[in-house]
């Protein structure tokens, strides 16, 4: 995912589908300077980690 999408996603007031390693994630915050997110998956929101945000993917309907 490239930067800008992901901080459409980021601001956007619905919800779309993330997913990373085939989970779905919540994004966080978008860090612009090193192009990572920092992310937790939806059901476990204790666990956040950073990811490189060409890992992350949009689901598409």
């Amino acid at each position: 995912m490239n930067k800008e999408r992901a901080k459409e996603i980021f601001n956007s007031p619905g919800m779309i589908e993330v997913t990373h390693d085939k989970r779905s994630v919540y994004i966080e915050e978008v860090i612009e300077r090193n192009e990572m997110a920092r992310i937790h998956p939806m059901n476990q929101p204790n666990i956040v980690q950073e990811v490189p945000l060409y890992e992350l993917k949009e689901t598409q309907d």
